[in-house]
C-alpha cells in the first residue's frame, strides 16, 4: 500500500472505531466501549508512525488523548467510582455569543480596523450602500501576538453577531471520519442564523493547519478542504448579500495554499506595534497598576520588536513583582506600591522580543505578492 492509501485507511478505521465507541458508551456497553477507543488508538498510534514528521500527527496525538481521557472515566465508572453523564462535547461545535471584547479594546491597527469596519460593520448596517457587494472571506495574518484573534472578537462584539470559534486543531481531531459533512453543517447552521436577519461570523485560527499546502493528503483532510472551498465560494456569490463571514487568521501566511489564498477577497496584514502604539499599550495594561509617572516613551523606545502580548507579559511580570514584595516583605495586608519606570525596564530586561527582523521581512515580502487592501 502507499503512504496515501495506507494513512486514509487508518484514519477512516480509527473514525469507524470510534463511533462505535460512542454508541457502545450510550448503551452503556461500557466494556465494549473501552475495548474500540483502544483500538482507534492503535490505529491513530500507526498514522503516526508512517511519518513522524507528518503535519498532522499534532492533532491524532490530541485524539489519542480524548481517546485515553474516555477509558480511564469509563474504567472508573467499570470500578464504581464515578458516575455518568451524557456528554457530546468533544462532538459538537463551539458555538458562543459575541465576545466581550470592545473595539477600543483593540490598541493601534488603524489601517486593519478601517477595512474590516468597510468590509463587516458598514455593510452590516447599511447594506443597501453596496450594490456591488463586499468581501466575505478574510485573511488576517502577522506575527503571533499582535492581535489578530482580538480583532475579530472585537468586530463580533460590535455588530452583536453569532459567533462560531473553530480552532483547526478541533476541526480534524472532533470530525476525523465524517469531516466534508460536518464542515457542511456548520455552515448550514449559520446560513440558519442568517435566515433570521443575523450577521454570523466562522473565526478559523491557525488556518494554516487546515488551508496549507500538503504534499499528501488523505481521507477526511481532501473532503474537509473540497468542502470549504466549496463554502467559501457560496459566500462570494454574485447579487446575493450574504451575512456570513468566514475570518481566518494565521502566523504563517506562505504556507498557505492558493487554492484558498485567491478566495480570500480580504488579506489583511496584522503588523506588531510601532512605537506610537507602543506607547499607548504601555498606558492601557500599566494603567491598573496605578503607576508613578512612567516615562512612556523610553518604554516603547526599548520594546521595537515586542508584540502586544509581549507588552502585556512585561506588565503582568511588573504586578507579580510588586506582589512578591507584599508577601516576601511588606506582610499580606500591604498594598501595592506605585511601580516606576524602573520596574518596567527591569521586566523589559528580563523578557526578549518574540519578533525578528527576519520573521517581519517575510510578512512584508508575502504582503507585496498578495496584499489587497
Amino acid at each position: 500500500m502507499s503512504f496515501n492509501s495506507t494513512a486514509a485507511y487508518l484514519q477512516n478505521e480509527a473514525a469507524k472505531l470510534i463511533n462505535e465507541a460512542i454508541n457502545y458508551e450510550r448503551n452503556g456497553n461500557y466494556r465494549k466501549a473501552i475495548e474500540k477507543y483502544q483500538d482507534a488508538i492503535n490505529c491513530l498510534s500507526k498514522l503516526i508512525e508512517l511519518d513522524p514528521n507528518y503535519r498532522l500527527n499534532s492533532l491524532y496525538l490530541d485524539r489519542i488523548a480524548r481517546c485515553q481521557a474516555k477509558i480511564n472515566e469509563l474504567t472508573q465508572l467499570l470500578e464504581g467510582n464515578a458516575e455518568y453523564s451524557v456528554s457530546d462535547s468533544l462532538y459538537n461545535l463551539i458555538l458562543t455569543e459575541a465576545p466581550n471584547v470592545k473595539w477600543e479594546d483593540v490598541i493601534g491597527l488603524e489601517e486593519t480596523k478601517r477595512a474590516l469596519m468597510e468590509a463587516i460593520i458598514y455593510p452590516s448596517k447599511r447594506p443597501d450602500l453596496f450594490p456591488l457587494g463586499w468581501p466575505r472571506n478574510i485573511l488576517l495574518y502577522g506575527p503571533p501576538g499582535c492581535g489578530k484573534t482580538l480583532l475579530c472578537a472585537a468586530i463580533a462584539n460590535e455588530i452583536k453577531s453569532v459567533f462560531f470559534n473553530v480552532d483547526s486543531a478541533s476541526l480534524f481531531s472532533k470530525w476525523l471520519g465524517e469531516s466534508e459533512k460536518n464542515v457542511a453543517r456548520l455552515f448550514n447552521m449559520a446560513r440558519k442564523y442568517e435566515s433570521e436577519n443575523k450577521v454570523v461570523i466562522i473565526f478559523i485560527d491557525e488556518a494554516d493547519s487546515v488551508f496549507g499546502i500538503s504534499n499528501y493528503e488523505v481521507g477526511g483532510e481532501i473532503r474537509l478542504r473540497n468542502q470549504f472551498l466549496k463554502e467559501m465560494d457560496g459566500l462570494m456569490e454574485k447579487n446575493v448579500r450574504r451575512r456570513i463571514y468566514l475570518i481566518a487568521a494565521t502566523n504563517k501566511p506562505w504556507l498557505l495554499d492558493y487554492a484558498f489564498i485567491r478566495r480570500f477577497q480580504l488579506r489583511l496584514y496584522v503588523p506588531p506595534p510601532d512605537y506610537k502604539t507602543r506607547i499607548e499599550l504601555f498606558k492601557f495594561y500599566a494603567k491598573p497598576l496605578n503607576p508613578l509617572n512612567l516615562d512612556y516613551e523610553k518604554l516603547a523606545s526599548m520594546t521595537e520588536g515586542y508584540s502586544a502580548n509581549d507588552i502585556k507579559d512585561i506588565c503582568v511580570n511588573v504586578q507579580n513583582m510588586l506582589v512578591r514584595e507584599v508577601f516576601e516583605q511588606k506582610g499580606i495586608h500591604s498594598k501595592l506600591r506605585q511601580p516606576t519606570t524602573e520596574d518596567f525596564l527591569n521586566a523589559i530586561n528580563r523578557r526578549k522580543p518574540s519578533i525578528t527582523v527576519e520573521m517581519i521581512k517575510k510578512y512584508e515580502l508575502w504582503y507585496e505578492q498578495f496584499k489587497s487592501y
